[in-house]
């Protein structure tokens, strides 16, 4: 039962990790795409 325990937590951990490290990403590359279609004036997304 510990174990269980304690690995759920560990779990959950992980995951708050890695979303907030997604957002970051995802907030950081949409600010780059908006900022390259603005700058460049392209009809296309472009991947940094």
């Amino acid at each position: 039962m510990n174990d269980k325990g304690s690995s759920k937590s560990v779990l959950s951990g992980l995951l708050i990790v890695l979303a907030g490290i997604g957002s970051l990403a995802l907030t950081i590359w949409f600010l780059i795409v908006l900022l390259d279609l603005k700058h460049l004036n392209t009809s296309g997304f472009t991947l940094p």
